[in-house]
């Protein structure tokens, strides 16, 4: 689904003077003099588009918000809608101007332009400890960016972002359609049963920690009772049993791969040194005899073929050097991983001495008759705890499977991200940029000087192209840029900067971009465009005339 925007109308109710504004399909270049052209307006009406949907944006001082209307006429597939905004209140109406939704709520405004973009964004809620759907700015995200926050991959665009912690990723996985509803309450459903695991593993131990006690007191010496009793004792003793030879064998597995490689190793360095010899003796015999050991001719000069060969003796050093390395991890981790192994056959041992231990002779069994009962109790309490853990587990399985596949998609992108990043990176040579910021979306980059808008436009339409790509069935929005070119730059970045979001146009229905003194004659543009000039007087984007010819527009949405 695309979104197209129509018309934007701004109102000063105060002052009675108003500015509107059509956008075209394709690029709509909003531009002014490259002389005195700057404080036309041009950042006023493109944050006015998405701050006219719900995303607060950031007016300077000069602009009194409290006095302004805002009316954005858009499109969504073939149908035509109109938002009004004054303060917190919204109010929405259809092609024939009838009102359809109305609210001073932001939850409620993300519900309805949720289901009529056919997109909503979720994220958890940690202070109400719920899942809700996040206010509208942070479905615009990826298509807005302002003059002033041309600051590398931070989402800075809109005001009130940090309601919730952490969103980056949370928005940026929701925009690529592999976040949404579903996966936060898997996230939320994992959450609770490895809480309840937790939960009964720590009373597991607790209960363990009542029956040493009580065993010491017993001296060691515990009688079941009932034949259920012996089972559970049994149960317990036979599970404890099983895990120790498990992770023996697991340990012994690995003792062997480790082997093996150690010896494969030694190999090689065996091979090496042979190798070594040889190349020692030609070299000797070439400078001795000076005949090609290849062809046996005569040399006049041996310099090349001796220089072949001492290069071949050097790779021997290197290969030797990297293989004793890696001789050493593996013996360091034999190491580990004996000492891991003893201790699990002094355990082995420990348990077999406790099951095989012979039971004495007690004078006075009825001192000992309630402890008993009471380790059988104990028992009982654990065998139920075991087994609860492992409904949860298997209850678990399912879920973990199903973020998994999330995390494997996760990685997909990640891959890409960093290859896009990587070509955009040599493309206009910013070498600043150190791979190791940018290997995945959680890592964080911002090129320097001016170099960072570049940078920033990089990372916006990085993610766009990958939302294409994982998202193809998206809802796409508006690309909007407030003046990009207007940084610190010289005129050579600027122009290419101008020239890659234009290139990038073909991957949005529209795109929307103020750049100061802009020249159509000096870029290469294959597409329509649609050039605007602003040329009114400085702080002055709003008159008289344009509120009387618009006048009905606001009367007839204000009443309703």
């Amino acid at each position: 689904m695309d979104i197209k925007f129509n018309s934007i109308y701004i109102f000063d109710v105060k002052k009675e003077e108003a500015y509107t504004m059509n956008f075209e399909e394709g690029i709509n270049i909003i531009t002014s003099s490259d002389i005195d052209g700057t404080d036309r307006g041009k950042s006023v009406l493109l944050r006015s588009l998405y701050h006219s949907l719900g995303a607060d944006a950031h007016f300077d001082s000069k602009w009194n918000e409290s006095d302004k209307i805002y009316i954005l006429k858009f499109e969504v597939q073939d149908n035509i809608y109109s938002i009004y905004r004054s303060g917190q209140l919204f109010k929405v109406f259809d092609s024939n101007e009838k009102l359809v939704f109305r609210t001073i709520h932001r939850d409620e405004l993300a519900i309805f332009l949720g289901e009529l973009f056919k997109f909503v964004i979720y994220l958890p809620d940690r202070i109400k400890a719920q899942l809700t759907i996040a206010p509208p700015a942070y479905s615009f995200l990826f298509n807005f960016l302002d003059q002033d926050k041309y600051d590398g991959t931070s989402f800075e665009s809109f005001k009130n972002l940090r309601q919730f912690s952490n969103f980056k990723l949370n928005v940026i996985y929701s925009h690529l359609g592999i976040y949404n509803k579903n996966y936060f309450e898997l996230i939320k459903q994992k959450e609770e049963f490895d809480l309840k695991i937790k939960s009964k593993k720590d009373e597991i131990d607790e209960l363990n920690k009542m029956k040493d006690r009580t065993n010491l007191i017993l001296d060691g010496f515990s009688c079941p009772e009932t034949t259920e009793a012996l089972e559970n004792e049994l149960s317990l003793e036979t599970k404890e049993y099983s895990r120790l030879i498990n992770e023996m064998n697991i340990i012994r597995n690995k003792l062997v791969d480790l082997r093996n490689q150690l010896e494969e190793q030694n190999i090689i360095l065996k091979q090496l040194s042979k190798s070594e010899t040889k190349k020692e003796k030609e070299l000797k015999k070439i400078l001795k005899d000076k005949v090609c050991p290849e062809c046996h001719s005569i040399l006049n000069d041996t310099l090349e073929l001796r220089s072949k060969r001492y290069n071949y003796v050097d790779n021997i050093f290197n290969l030797r050097d990297e293989i004793k390395i890696e001789n050493i991890n593996v013996q360091e981790e034999i190491s580990k991983n004996e000492k891991i192994y003893s201790d699990l056959v002094l355990a082995l041992d420990k348990h077999n001495e406790k099951i095989c231990k012979n039971k004495k002779e007690i004078d006075d069994y009825t001192r000992f008759k309630g402890l008993n009962k009471f380790i059988d109790e104990i028992n009982s309490d654990l065998i139920v705890n075991v087994e609860e853990i492992d409904i949860i587990e298997n209850n678990l399985k399912p879920v973990k499977k199903e973020i998994k596949k999330i995390k494997d998609k996760k990685k997909n992108v990640d891959e890409n991200y960093y290859y896009l990043i990587d070509k955009l990176k040599n493309k206009f040579k910013l070498n600043e940029l150190e791979a190791e910021n940018y290997e995945n979306l959680s890592k964080n980059f911002c090129a320097s000087g001016s170099n960072k808008p570049l940078s920033t436009v990089i990372w916006y339409l990085t993610l766009n192209e990958l939302k294409n790509k994982f998202c193809p069935e998206g809802t796409r929005f508006p690309m909007v840029f407030d003046s990009p070119n207007n940084a610190e730059m010289d005129q050579e970045k600027k122009h290419a900067l101008i020239q890659y979001i234009i290139d990038s146009s073909n991957n949005f229905k529209q795109i929307i971009i103020s750049a100061i003194g802009f020249n159509v004659n000096e870029y290469n543009i294959n597409s329509k465009i649609n050039i605007k000039i602003l040329d009114n007087k400085k702080y002055c984007l709003l008159n008289k005339e344009v509120y009387k010819k618009n006048y009905r527009v606001l009367e007839c949405m204000n009443e309703a």
